[in-house]
């Protein structure tokens, strides 16, 4: 797991596009607001979580992000326990996504 901070995260995301953006908060929190085109995999919901994760490239970059960076610290470890090779923690999570949206309006 690599923790980056939120303009790093975008701009290797934005350099490849076979990556994979997983969102690991609940449904809720998800709908509310997520980034686009990120996949909801709710670690709090174990069973959900590793059906999802189940399913994608292990060869993929995974971009992860929570609500601060907590839940997506824990996923990322649990990915990396899995076999992925690069993933990418988005230190204080979609709050953080937030911000730096609204500073580049």
């Amino acid at each position: 797991m690599i923790n980056l901070e939120c303009e790093e995260w975008l701009k290797n995301i934005e350099s490849d596009q076979k990556s994979i953006i997983l969102d690991v908060r609940t449904v809720e929190e998800f709908e509310e607001k997520s980034i686009p085109k990120a996949v909801l995999a709710n670690i709090l919901e174990p069973n959900e979580f590793m059906n999802v994760v189940g399913k994608l490239e292990k060869k993929s970059k995974i971009f992860v992000y929570c609500r601060s960076g907590i839940r997506s610290q824990k996923a990322c470890n649990i990915l990396d326990q899995l076999g992925f090779k690069e993933t990418y923690n988005l230190n204080g999570g979609i709050l953080e996504w937030q911000k730096r949206k609204n500073i580049n309006k």
